[in-house]
């Protein structure tokens, strides 16, 4: 089954807990940004070899962290001549990598893919457009219309459940639902 979505479902631990449940993602891995110098898709990652290969060429191991996995380059970023496009740090550059790094790599691999970014362009947009209206202002946006936790919690599942209601009621008129002797149909 293929689920399409926006940049929000496409972190690294739901694209791994979907494909391992054997559903396809189309869900655009954002590129990841750095406040300065080259950003960790200008590193070539290697997970089998458990090794990263920063843009000067120089290659170092991943080892393991207490709390997660990172390649540092350190002494080696001393006299390299790209230090200044890729790092500002004393110690030099250091690459983390995430829990699910495979995840992403794949689906950023896939999203090179002109079929997938046809896929993507065709089905994207009908998600966003139906985010939209489930968060259209005039039903309160998203907002809650009360104070208190329990109340905004009860008040919320209200709201989504006759939002949905109602998104879905619309569009079942769009495709022409109509009572015939027989019961509801669509025309």
């Amino acid at each position: 089954m293929r689920f399409t979505g926006d940049s929000a479902y496409a972190d690294g631990a739901t694209l791994h807990e979907q494909t391992q449940r054997g559903h396809d993602m189309h869900a655009k891995v954002p590129p990841v940004r750095n406040a300065h110098g080259y950003s960790k898709d200008q590193f070539s990652i290697d997970l089998a070899a458990g090794t990263v290969t920063c843009p000067a060429h120089h290659t170092v191991a991943i080892r393991d962290g207490r709390r997660h996995r990172s390649a540092r380059f350190g002494a080696r970023c001393g006299s390299c001549p790209l230090r200044a496009a890729c790092t500002k740090a004393r110690g030099g550059r250091v690459i983390s990598i995430h829990p699910h790094e495979a995840a992403l790599q794949h689906a950023k691999a896939r999203q090179k893919d002109p079929v997938w970014q046809q896929a993507y362009r065709t089905h994207r947009p009908v998600v966003e457009r139906k985010i939209s209206h489930f968060t259209h202002r005039p039903w309160g946006g998203r907002k809650a219309r009360c104070r208190g936790h329990a109340r905004i919690l009860t008040d919320i599942l209200t709201d989504i459940l006759t939002r949905a209601s109602a998104i879905n009621l619309a569009r079942l008129a769009t495709l022409g639902l109509h009572h015939a002797a027989g019961g509801w149909a669509i025309a």
